[in-house]
């Protein structure tokens, strides 16, 4: 299982402080999406289907996603999705885990 990190400055960050005085509902959509990113390796990018799933409401889910847009939590990728600011600045990009398992498992093979 990947795991994502999470600065332990995050409840002072500038840009999460701004998101917060926006829409505290944003964090957690924040969050989540970290999860969701780490779990499903996508580097980052999150579906609008998944901000859909979570936020049903148009304007709960516009208000939310405007936070992280206008605080730079996110950004847009040009493909109808978003990508979490510099995500993988700070995780293991897809490949990367996916080379650690392969790795993981050659290596548990050849100790039986």
């Amino acid at each position: 299982m990947p795991w994502i990190k999470i600065d332990d400055r995050l409840h002072s960050h500038p840009k999460v402080v701004d998101a917060w005085r926006l829409d505290p509902a944003a964090l957690g959509l924040y969050l989540r999406a970290l999860s969701y990113s780490g779990e499903h390796l996508t580097d980052g990018i999150i579906r609008e289907a998944f901000v859909e799933e979570l936020f049903p409401a148009p304007a709960r889910r516009d208000r939310a996603v405007g936070a992280l847009l206008a605080t730079g939590l996110w950004e847009r990728n040009g493909s109808g999705c978003y990508a979490i600011h510099d995500y993988l600045d700070f995780n293991e990009s897809s490949a990367r885990v996916l080379e650690r398992r392969r790795a993981d498992a050659r290596r548990k093979r050849g100790g039986r």
